[in-house]
């Protein structure tokens, strides 16, 4: 474990260099040192100086001697510094803090031109310094706890009766924050964001990481009893000390929701604590009038209301489609026929609220939400059932809310709801209805000051109905009614922003209790109120937008609202490393986060198009403007057709030499480690995933995020790649080797089997692998060479890296391998690490899974990495798309289970998954092989296909389903021993797969990706 003066150096390493002096009249360096054990609040001690080294050694010597008397271990370090000053007189600042919302006040404030006695922007807010009582919707100043704190802080008292002409300075900081493994965080400094590290756009792993914290969080709120701690006012530690039945509800739909995702025994354990105090304690059944058993929440004060019924039935339906199960189909029943009996059999209106007692009307109309989440209940369940009763209750009360235009409540229930409905009942007054409930609303999810996390769920419902509409010509016409460009631009924007929303650690630590609250989600404006709630909305949020990066449609906007990284190139620094000229040069201050391909435009890009190999349109003003920003700049050799467009132009002698410089330029500037995976088809790119997710525990990992088979591909992911992480992870099958080698220098290279592109020449597999062994020409004496021991071409591998004084780790099944795996048995992994045991489990099926897993474990300890930190990357870890992954998709009243391996097929990869089919828990009666054509495999194709008999007939399929030409002749072989059909296409194929599925079958997926296995594997998982 690192020590405390670790974490000071690394921050100190960081800042020398930026931190600037601030003119006269104020000290030139004010520097916040900020340290918590994350039990109690953050110790702050300031320090002020002439000269940067000063004020950091006088400010580290205080908080060094303060972590030590105080015993505390892997401490939470920030450190922010002063970068801008304003004067302001103290009347002045009173009455500007009438305009500024509650809890939003950015920055520090010093109440002397020497900053003697200042705070920052993270204190006033977390000691609410700033915050009246509720009543009070802005910022006003807090009498009592600012002097408490500042008594605290100082240990002298500071009065607040001021002159009004007195002088108080508003402090504009930024800093940095590190942990115990001495990663240093940059963090924003004033603005919304302000305060929280900066972060690049979310991935899906990032936000499956949001998802993660959150819902561990929920989990750990579930008492014994199955009752949630409600909440929390953080500021002093105060539970809130109310509950809500229909929040209990609400609340386990999104962890639910979760559990799909991680697969967390903890928090299972906890949903099912939670969920039999609401079906037993919570859930009271009733006989009506007419002799119909019903079921109803009952909520405090002894009353009833429809939000409750809705609430429940979203929870149970999604345990049943999570869990698998139609146990508590009987109490969706009654808890539907409960909301069936609150509408109004003539209007389709609902009533809102009964008294517990005799089920009397109390309220009939409470608050318009009640009304969406009801008729998305129902919708819900009618798609786990059919039950067509469910539906002509929702159908009845979309009549009602067409008629009273219950769209300009922008609600995301009816949102969600109108999502369902067009599924089943795709009329044009359905789709209308959900284009007017956000038409309108888009500027508001654009300026909205709060985190407001329904917004996100209402844009993703809403964005899931557009991709329907779009597929629906008759309906098309619609779409004349929304801004798609916009509506995309705010989905992105309130995505990110829901971040500032993220109680991280840095943010936390100022906090009574960090511990209590870090990793959860707050509501700023309700004094950072952390509630259950309020988390669980979050967390749903983040789980649908993971899908929709995941399943991203090719539209126009359908791309990031921020960067994907940190802008790190300058303008003089792009035109020195090409030998280029600004034609049109970008404005003072300009910032580039990388260069890309037109078709991976994403804001804050220069964009480019190599001149040998134009597309079929220029790239013109069309192109620039059917993104979601607009371009940073354009490369270009010739500037004439892009002086229009009102961005910066680069023009250079040749693009791809200055695409190669570029990326040449990266690589030279990055400073952490850089490992490459060689291989080919599912097993080089899965152990490049693992390794990524498990090197995550050490620090931030850069992934290239487009095509990289030519050095020029690998050239502009280099330049977008974070300089500041402190891995990157690329895979390396390039036929220029050579080149791309030279280009990326790995520092270890893990070699799982032959690339792609050495196959493809004629010979025997040695002469591959020296063609592939040209990998290690780029790396130095000293470096990684992580071999894979079962290669029947390892003693080429292991001699060419021996040849270039690398270190050699080797892995594999093989009994001399360093790395060795013993056994992988329905993802438990039992390996040897130099003869020691270690185990791990994962979160995929299949024993190539497991050979992947020691592939990264050998990478690890090749880095000298302590294996325990990963095993918990590893057991949450998921396959990359089409490369494995398991999916559960309901049909027929039940489910199936698909094994998606439609990323890419080679003879050795289409064995490893029909042994996988062969091991699936079902019985051979239930699986289901779906082969598509091995694309690319030179004269021999026809015979590899045919050679995939034995292999196929030991999986035992009860049916086998054939797609492509290559595959007719193995058809044909097999047909008389195994009920085999043929289709030449996937069209074909899809027309015929509804009759050939059957709920309970284990189906595998597999074929080249030229084949279009995987549309079919996408539609499949987005059946609801």
């Amino acid at each position: 474990m690192m020590s405390f003066s670790d974490q000071l150096h690394a921050c100190h390493e960081r800042l020398v260099s930026v931190c600037a002096a601030l003119p006269a009249p104020y000290p030139a360096f004010t520097l916040f040192f900020s340290v918590s054990d994350g039990s109690q609040r953050a110790h702050v001690v300031h320090a002020r100086a002439a000269d940067f080294e000063t004020a950091w050694n006088e400010g580290a010597e205080a908080v060094e001697r303060w972590v030590r008397d105080c015993g505390i271990v892997s401490p939470w370090l920030r450190i922010d510094w002063v970068e801008g000053a304003s004067p302001m007189d103290w009347a002045q600042f009173k009455a500007q803090l009438a305009g500024v919302k509650r809890n939003y006040f950015r920055l520090g404030l010093a109440f002397d031109q020497d900053f003697e006695t200042a705070f920052t922007e993270q204190e006033l807010n977390a000691n609410a310094m700033l915050s009246g009582d509720s009543t009070i919707a802005h910022a006003v100043v807090n009498a009592r706890n600012f002097e408490a704190y500042a008594q605290a802080r100082f240990a002298r008292a500071l009065t607040l009766e001021l002159p009004a002409d007195r002088r108080v300075y508003l402090l504009a900081t930024v800093g940095v924050f590190c942990q115990a493994d001495c990663v240093v965080h940059k963090l924003v400094g004033t603005g919304l964001d302000a305060g929280r590290r900066q972060a690049p756009a979310l991935a899906p792993q990032s936000a499956l990481d949001l998802v993660r914290s959150g819902a561990s969080y929920l989990a750990r709120q579930v008492q014994d009893d199955g009752l949630f701690v409600y909440g929390y006012f953080p500021c002093f530690d105060r539970r809130i000390p109310t509950y809500d039945a229909m929040r209990h509800a609400s609340v386990l739909s999104a962890m639910i929701e979760a559990w799909e995702l991680m697969r967390d025994d903890k928090l299972r354990l906890a949903i099912d604590r939670a969920l039999d105090h609401l079906a037993n304690t919570l859930i009271r059944s009733y006989t009506l009038a007419d002799g119909t058993e019903v079921a109803f929440l009952v909520d405090t004060g002894e009353e009833i209301r429809l939000g409750g019924n809705a609430a429940c039935v979203l929870a149970l339906v999604k345990y049943c489609e999570a869990m698998d199960t139609r146990d508590w189909l009987p109490l969706l029943e009654k808890l539907a026929l409960g909301i069936a009996s609150l509408q109004d059999g003539a209007t389709g209106s609902f009533s809102h609220v009964l008294h517990a007692g005799d089920l009397r009307v109390k309220q009939a109309s409470r608050i318009i939400y009640y009304d969406g989440e009801a008729a998305y209940g129902l919708m819900r369940l009618y798609g786990l059932t059919r039950d067509a009763r469910w539906l002509a209750v929702v159908e009845k009360a979309f009549d009602h809310f067409i008629a009273s235009q219950h769209w300009q409540a922008h609600d995301h229930w009816l949102s969600c709801c109108v999502n369902e409905l067009t599924r089943w009942s795709p009329q044009e007054k359905y789709f209308r209805f959900g284009l007017q409930n956000v038409a309108g609303y888009l500027d508001f999810v654009l300026d909205r000051k709060t985190t407001f996390p329904t917004l996100l769920e209402l844009m993703l419902a809403a964005q899931q109905m557009l991709q329907r509409l779009e597929a629906t010509p008759a309906m098309r016409h619609l779409l004349d009614e929304l801004d798609t460009e916009k509506f995309y631009r705010a989905l992105e924007y309130r995505a990110h922003y829901l971040q500032n929303g993220f109680f991280w650690p840095e943010m936390a630590m100022y906090f009574r209790r960090p511990s209590t609250i870090v990793g959860s989600f707050f509501i700023r404006h309700h004094a950072f109120r952390v509630r259950i709630d309020d988390v669980a909305q979050y967390v749903s949020g983040f789980v649908a937008y993971r899908r929709y990066l995941l399943e991203r449609p090719a539209v126009p906007g359908a791309g990031s609202a921020r960067d994907d990284g940190a802008a790190a190139w300058t303008a003089s620094e792009m035109a020195r490393v090409t030998g280029g000229e600004w034609v049109v040069r970008p404005e003072d201050g300009w910032r580039a986060s990388g260069v890309t391909q037109r078709s991976f435009l994403r804001k804050g890009r220069v964009v480019f198009e190599h001149q040998a190999r134009p597309s079929k349109a220029p790239l013109a003003a069309v192109a620039l403007k059917g993104v979601l920003q607009p371009a940073a700049a354009v490369l270009c050799t010739d500037p004439a057709p892009h002086l229009d467009k009102r961005v910066p132009v680069l023009q250079v002698p040749d693009v791809l030499q200055a695409v190669l410089a570029l990326g040449a330029h990266a690589r030279t500037e990055f400073t952490g480690r850089v490992c490459g995976v060689l291989g080919s088809g599912t097993a080089g790119s899965t152990v490049a995933a693992m390794l990524a997710d498990a090197l995550a525990v050490w620090g931030e990992v850069g992934r290239p995020e487009g095509n990289v088979s030519l050095p020029s591909g690998m050239a502009w992911n280099l330049t977008c790649m974070p300089r500041h992480a402190a891995y990157w992870v690329l895979e390396m099958g390039s036929p220029h080797m050579l080149a791309s080698t030279q280009l990326v220098r790995p520092m270890l290279a893990v070699v799982t089997g032959l690339s792609a592109a050495s196959q493809k020449h004629r010979g025997p597999s040695e002469a591959a692998a020296r063609l592939d062994s040209r990998i290690f020409e780029g790396m130095a004496p000293g470096d990684s060479a992580v071999l894979n021991r079962d290669l029947p071409e390892f003693a080429t591998f292991a001699e060419a890296a021996m040849a270039h004084q690398l270190q050699i780790v080797t892995y594999g099944e093989h009994k001399d391998a360093d790395v060795r795996l013993l056994s992988f048995d329905h993802g438990e992994v039992q390996a040897q690490v130099h003869g020691e045991p270690f185990q791990l489990r994962l979160n995929a099926p299949g024993r190539h899974m497991g050979a992947s897993a020691v592939a990264a474990l050998a990478a690890l300890q090749a880095m000298r990495l302590k294996l325990a930190a990963a095993v918990e990357p590893f057991a949450h870890f998921e396959p990359p798309g089409g490369r494995g992954a398991l999916h559960t998709i309901h049909i027929g009243g039940g489910s199936f289970k698909l094994i998606d391996e439609t990323y890419d097929a080679n003879p050795s990869s289409m064995r490893a998954a029909l042994e996988l089919l062969s091991q699936a828990p079902c019985e051979p009666a239930r699986r289901v092989a779906i082969l598509g054509d091995m694309q690319e495999l030179g004269p021999a194709a026809q015979r590899h296909h045919l050679d995939l008999e034995p292999e196929l007939l030991a999986s035992q399929p009860d049916r086998v389903l054939l797609c492509g030409p290559l595959m007719r002749a193995l058809h044909a072989r097999i047909r008389t021993k195994v009920r085999s059909h043929w289709f030449v296409d996937v069209s074909d194929l899809s027309t015929a797969l509804g009759g050939l599925l059957q709920p309970g079958d284990w189906v595998l997926a597999k074929s080249s990706a030229g084949v279009g296995l995987s549309r079919l594997a996408r539609v499949l998982k987005a059946l609801p």
